[in-house]
Parts: structure tokens; sequence; C-alpha cells
């Protein structure tokens, strides 16, 4: 077959493959997406450092320090630090609202935040620091914790 029986036959063809079911549509309209749900941002972890005694005498004398004894509260009752807020590890949850503004108070004033328990082998500072942290705070532990300052003749009530 050739000739101009081909060429119609040919151009048949195209015709036919063309058309073949594909009509004409408008292009689809966009789908909205569903408004995006933001959730709110995460404080960035804040840090736990680690502060010596003669360093937390100095700030303390000079009025820059925001302290708290972790300790249970009939154990701060025998001695604490002077000024130190008793915050037991066990009421963080309960007492964190109330001493939130005070810790924001004090790192807007330049204040360091300073955590102590019994002494070095005392978990709790740590893990009061820690929770802090997780919330946003930077906050130093006291090395050797209360019976280092004690017994180093630093002063207590």
């Amino acid at each position: 077959m050739t000739g101009p029986s081909f060429r119609l036959l040919a151009a048949v063809a195209v015709a036919s493959l063309v058309s073949c079911g594909h009509k004409h549509r408008p292009a689809p309209k966009p789908v909205a997406k569903p408004a995006a749900v933001v959730k709110p941002a995460a404080p960035a972890r804040g840090r736990v450092a680690v502060i010596d005694m003669s360093t937390l005498f100095t700030l303390q004398q000079g009025g820059k320090v925001l302290v708290f004894d972790v300790r249970p509260s009939f154990v701060n009752a025998f001695g604490h630090l002077p000024g130190a807020i008793n915050w037991p590890r066990y009421s963080f949850d309960e007492a964190y609202a109330r001493h939130e503004p005070e810790i924001k108070a004090a790192l807007a004033a330049d204040k360091m935040v300073v955590l102590y328990c019994t002494d070095a082998a005392c978990p709790d500072s740590r893990a009061v620091a820690e929770r802090l942290a997780d919330k946003g705070f930077t906050v130093s532990v006291l090395e050797g914790g209360y019976n280092a300052w004690k017994d180093a003749g630093m002063p207590v009530e």
C-alpha cells in the first residue's frame, strides 16, 4: 500500500489515536490543603552546669543568685544556705508554676539559678536541674551540696 491511500490510512490512524477516548477536559482544580496544625515551639533546652562553693558564696554576697534547696522540707528545717528557697524534688510538678516566675525574674536580672541537695551522692539537685533545663532554663548545681558547704565553714541558717 503506497501513495494516497496509504496517506489516508495513516491520517485516519493518527486521528483515531488522538481522539481515542481523550476528550478535552479542563485542568483539574487545585484541592485546598487542610490548614497545618501549628504546635507551639518547645523552648530550647537549657544547660546544667556545676558551681563551686567559693563562686556561689561570691555571687550570694553580691545578690546575684537565686538558690533552691531541693532536699525534703524536714531536712531543710535543720539548716540551709542563707536565703535558699526550699523546693523538694518530690514537689517539683506541683510547685513549678509558683517558682517559674521567680526563675524568669532572676535570669532576667542576670542572676544565676543554683540548686543543691545534701551531698555529692545526692541525685536530687541534678534531677531537678535536668527538668528545669528541659523547660529551657540554664541552671547550676552546687558541687558537694549542703554538707560540703557546711563542712567548709560557710554560713548556714
